[in-house]
């Protein structure tokens, strides 16, 4: 190589060969130090046909850049005299790119020899030295944690992109391997798959042979799959078979080596109530698509579980039973099941329970409190109703003014709860005109706080509402006929919300209206007003009819007062 390179380099052969020489003795062994590296990480990747194109790449981009321009210059430069030969030969062995050129050289012979050898000795993905010296293969293995399936660690991109299908598709071959199992009820011997694993724990516990059902169980969650009823099942054993503590304990052991999505949510469940649903939570929020969890926190908020709900309860259920059935429907429920009949008794179950809440109207779930106002001579009278009718106490703030202010409490005790019974009424010296907003909280008998819910109260509409319906419960008495005169006086005591009275002598055809003044500011709503609140009655009356039109422009029905 180094005569060829002297022949083609002409005045400066004598110091490629020099060059040459230099390169081969540091490059050499540095090439080989490399390439024994690189083919023992061959089941990684293919180093050496890399490295080989980077050097080979070196050569040519070196080789490029002084023989066909530094070197070129240097020779016209000696031809003119600015050069001596032997400033040109000194230059020659000194110039980065000619070193580089020779160093890459050198790489490039040692790579292409181990190149060659891979071809022609080495068996796929293990590299020369491990196929000619077995007990290399073990510290390659060590050195870089490669698994006996060596083909699984070098995924490609395209399988990379489809594992999620891959994957989907196993657990659903699992599912119907454990369906198949379960006809058989046979235990299956030498057991290999998680599904037989499974069927096989559950087949030992009908036994009662818990030990060999805690092998099978255990051999199913070495397998790492994330069903979630394997895990269930397997704490409900624990639970059985060593009390809560024990079994906490097992699944605390079992969390240091298993980080499963159903492992973390089954500890959660060992939890005490409180801790338990925060962990739930805090699971369905770092794995929004576990809908499992989802589930298993509804059922937190079920009367099944508490026995009796407050709307607060109810208000959480509706909520996780609509998220668990987006979740199923967005196919990211059955997947986490083994036993597809323990996946349908789940769905049928809060089927069961959502179309129970839903029936419900929404207004009460979603707004429990309602608000009633009066006005009397005393000032407005607010009257709240409470669908959740075992409350500890109630709170309230008028127009976001100041603090929340207790109602306080009735001189009785509620019958539901044996607690003094809060107090639903709030009493108001006085309101401006206009719209008015009351915010309103309540603590249930859970000791938790519902709302603030906010009600509107608009004064025009409330004393109109009011007045309407204590019209109705006195309709008999709005007109009465005595000593030859009719009296106005029941409906005058309502006249804030009139805008007429009509009425008829013997007749329905209204054809007369009764005058009246509207209250003044300030004035008692209940007052009759200034002049007479009668007429006299024409001779031989039979009857007087009546109706009432109201400020919103509604009327009443046509009344009929016989005369006495």
């Amino acid at each position: 190589m180094a005569s060829l390179l002297s022949s083609l380099c002409g005045t400066c052969g004598r110091n490629y060969q020099s060059l040459m020489l230099r390169a081969a003795k540091a490059g050499g062994p540095l090439s080989g130090m490399v390439g024994l590296a690189a083919d023992l990480g061959t089941p990684v990747a293919n180093f050496i046909l890399w490295l080989t194109i980077g050097a080979g790449c070196l050569t040519v981009v070196a080789g490029l850049l002084w023989f066909g321009g530094h070197q070129r210059k240097l020779r016209r430069a000696m031809a003119d005299g600015k050069v001596t030969q032997e400033e040109l030969e000194q230059a020659t062995e000194h110039n980065v790119w000619s070193v580089s050129f020779a160093f890459g050289l050198v790489s490039t012979v040692v790579l292409c020899l181990f190149m060659g050898a891979q071809k022609l000795a080495a068996e796929e993905d293990k590299g020369v030295l491990a196929t000619l010296v077995p007990a290399l293969e073990q510290v390659q293995k060590s050195l870089f944690k490669i698994e006996k399936d060596v083909v699984a660690v070098k995924e490609t991109t395209e399988r990379i992109e489809t594992k999620t299908d891959q994957v989907l598709t196993k657990l659903g071959d699992m599912s119907a391997v454990f369906e198949q199992a379960s006809k058989s009820g046979a235990i299956i011997a030498n057991a290999t798959t998680p599904a037989e694993h499974y069927h096989n724990a559950r087949m030992f516990e009908l036994k009662s042979d818990f030990a060999s059902a805690r092998k099978s169980y255990n051999a199913y969650l070495a397998s790492g799959v994330d069903f979630i009823d394997p895990y269930l099942a397997y704490t409900d054993m624990l639970k059985v078979q060593d009390g809560l503590e024990g079994a906490r304990e097992v699944v605390a052991a079992m969390r240091k080596n298993n980080t499963s999505t159903s492992l973390e949510v089954v500890a959660a469940l060992l939890l005490p109530k409180e801790q338990r649903v925060a962990a739930l939570k805090q699971g369905i929020e770092k794995h929004a698509d576990f809908a499992p969890a989802v589930y298993l926190l509804s059922r937190e908020f079920s009367v099944e579980k508490l026995g009796e709900q407050t709307l607060a309860d109810k208000r959480e259920e509706k909520a996780l039973l609509e998220q668990f059935r987006a979740l199923d429907g967005a196919g990211k429920f059955q997947r986490y099941v083994m036993d597809k009949k323990q996946a349908k008794a789940w769905l049928d179950d809060a089927e069961s329970r959502l179309a129970k809440l839903t029936a419900m109207p929404a207004a009460v779930l979603e707004n429990p409190v309602t608000l009633s106002a009066n006005q009397s001579n005393q000032g407005w009278m607010l009257t709240l109703g409470f669908a959740d009718y075992k409350i500890k106490n109630v709170e309230y703030k008028l127009d976001s003014a100041g603090e929340f202010k207790s109602t306080g409490f009735a001189n009785m005790t509620n019958p539901q709860t044996g607690l003094p019974m809060p107090s639903q009424t709030i009493m108001v010296a006085s309101l401006t005109p206009g719209e008015h907003t009351l915010e309103v909280r309540y603590t249930d008998m859970a000791d938790k706080v519902n709302g603030p819910f906010i009600l509107k109260l608009n004064t025009a509409e409330a004393a109109l509402k009011a007045g309407k319906s204590m019209l109705d419960m006195t309709a008999t008495s709005w007109l009465s006929i005595q000593n030859g005169n009719v009296y106005f006086t029941g409906v005058l005591t309502h006249r804030g919300i009139l805008k007429s009275i009509r009425y008829s002598f013997d007749s329905e055809k209204l054809d007369q209206e009764f005058p009246f003044t509207p209250p003044k500011p300030g004035e008692s709503p209940y007052e009759i007003g200034e002049g007479l609140p009668y007429l006299k009655a024409p001779a031989g009356l039979k009857f007087v009819a009546l109706q009432l039109t109201f400020i919103d422009g509604t009327q009443s029905e046509v009344k009929k007062y016989p005369a006495p």
